[in-house]
């Protein structure tokens, strides 16, 4: 599994927000962000820095690309 799916999770949990506050934040379905997090699918460009924006983390560590 990559990383992204398990930093999505480890971040979305330390922030206190439940999946379907994140779906809802992004306008999509809960099951569409539950795809994100099982790495099943992985979020286009915009809705990737919709997300690190509201978890206040950057892309790069989102990514597994930085440990910060």
């Amino acid at each position: 599994m990559s990383t992204f799916p398990i930093r999505l999770q480890e971040v979305r949990k330390k922030r206190g927000f439940s999946k379907k506050q994140l779906a809802d934040t992004l306008q999509i379905t809960p099951r569409a962000y539950q795809y994100y997090e099982e790495g099943k699918r992985e979020p286009p460009y915009d809705r990737l820095v919709d997300l690190a924006r509201e978890l206040n983390v950057s892309i790069d560590y989102l990514l597994g690309l930085t440990d910060q």
